[in-house]
């Protein structure tokens, strides 16, 4: 996966997404839990032809931070289902 900034400001973030569309879901999910969030989607403007393009703002704080966050929150969530399910084998 390889991401490209398109557009980014303090409170404005938008980047395309290169062979990877599955992570954007939950990176939107967890996004939209902050109350800083103003706004997150993402797009595939044509599914033959383009990568998937994410969108987010922010009212507070540096929009490139929460999305660094959000990322490592999505992270932990993840390390402990795997986690739980060692424990119960």
């Amino acid at each position: 996966m390889e991401i490209k900034i398109k557009k980014e400001s303090k409170k404005e973030m938008e980047f395309e997404v290169i062979y990877e569309k599955t992570i954007l879901n939950p990176l939107k999910q967890k996004l939209l839990e902050y109350d800083e969030v103003e706004m997150a989607e993402w797009t595939i403007p044509h599914p033959l032809t383009a990568n998937p393009e994410f969108y987010v703002r922010v009212s507070k704080g540096n929009v490139r931070e929460i999305v660094k966050k959000a990322i490592d929150d999505i992270q932990k969530d993840l390390n402990d289902m795997l986690q739980q399910l060692e424990e119960h084998q």
